[in-house]
């Protein structure tokens, strides 16, 4: 909606017949999350890969096109699916469906923090992506699980702040920068700070640059919001003591 419009976001109950896209769920009962506009929709050509990673209509820097994968990974990891209903210059609507519950269920015990996730809640953790779009979403996730996070555009910010600042406690390297990538700037920081923990965020299926990294320090694009807190928290929790990332070149 480039100029403005209504947007709707509406909430229901529904029963769904047999799936007509391997997006959507098989048959059953659902909730559905539908969020509707009346912009530019979309062509059946853009329609068919607008759940694609990085496939994205809008300009350079407008857009990661990460938003509808990750938004189909979280609903599909949930038991459910997605649908999108659009006509071009007459709207889109994003269908979500999660599993209906079938039963009323108790109240969760709530857990008292273990000792190392409570050290690591408040972390400074220095963020570094190129692309603003994505490394807002980021941080937000990461600001939402309580950490501090500072920003960085480049591996050459990222390097400048490192130098000003010395209390972070884990660096998150987005691999693919231009310039210097992220396995240098990783390189640099085991370098000159051979204790600061690294993990990367990666979307290249080819990961040749990161063969000494291992799994623990590698979060895959597009990614769920579980996924980073978690390799976050354990980066945290042991990186330090255990801090085996060897990257060559």
């Amino acid at each position: 909606m480039e100029v403005g419009g209504l947007l709707t976001v509406g909430t229901a109950n529904v029963t769904l017949g047999v799936p007509l896209f391997p997006e959507e769920p098989p048959a059953g009962d659902y909730v559905e999350i539908c969020v509707a506009d009346d912009g530019t929709g979309m062509s059946e050509e853009v329609r068919a890969r607008a759940f694609e990673p990085f496939f994205t209509t809008k300009e350079v820097g407008k857009g990661s096109g990460l938003g509808l994968s990750q938004v189909l990974g979280f609903a599909k990891q949930s038991g459910g699916g997605v649908h999108i209903g659009s006509r071009a210059k007459r709207g889109t609507s994003i269908h979500i469906y999660l599993p209906r519950a079938t039963t009323k269920q108790d109240a969760p015990d709530i857990a008292t923090p273990s000792a190392p996730f409570a050290q690591a809640a408040g972390a400074h953790v220095l963020l570094v992506d190129d692309d603003s779009a994505v490394r807002d979403v980021t941080a937000e996730i990461l600001r939402g699980l309580g950490y501090q996070v500072r920003e960085a555009g480049s591996g050459g910010a990222a390097l400048e702040i490192l130098e000003r600042e010395t209390d972070f406690d884990l660096v998150v390297i987005d691999y693919a920068m231009p310039g210097m990538s992220g396995a240098e700037l990783g390189r640099r920081v085991q370098t000159r700070w051979p204790a600061l923990p690294l993990l990367f965020v990666t979307g290249f299926a080819d990961r040749a640059a990161l063969s000494g990294v291992g799994e623990s320090h590698i979060v895959s694009k597009p990614f769920l919001g579980d996924e980073l807190a978690e390799k976050v928290r354990a980066s945290l929790t042991h990186g330090r003591r255990d801090n085996v990332v060897r990257l060559h070149g």
